[in-house]
């Protein structure tokens, strides 16, 4: 009886091959993807908590100098913060493109072969 079930699963092995592969990758891409806006998010939301607590520390005239001096920074912070957001999200597209890519090139090898 295995036997027989063997052979029937055998043709629907090439067709399923394929698609655990791609399935696989395109996992894997959207995990990459999640991990890098969790990144960038709690980044963005240590920042924002701590300018909340910065500007909860203005009393006088002196300190409220103080903060806005300090948003000079954090506008710097920020902008580097979001050229290299931009980077990784560039390199993550690429790498998701080029994996895509090789995937595809193997699987229309393997047809055209009949490996």
């Amino acid at each position: 009886m295995n036997n027989h079930l063997a052979s029937v699963e055998a043709p629907f092995a090439a067709l399923v091959e394929p698609l655990i592969q791609a399935h696989q990758f395109w996992l894997a891409q959207w995990e990459k993807g999640v991990a890098l806006g969790m990144n960038s998010l709690k980044a963005y939301v240590d920042l924002g908590a701590a300018q909340v607590t910065v500007a909860l520390k203005v009393r006088d005239s002196y300190s409220l100098h103080e903060f806005a001096d300090s948003q000079f920074a954090v506008l710097s912070f920020v902008g580097h913060r979001l050229v290299e957001d931009i980077r990784a999200l560039g390199e993550w597209e690429i790498d998701g493109c080029q994996q895509a890519q090789g995937l595809l090139q193997r699987r229309l090898l393997r047809c055209v072969f009949n490996d």
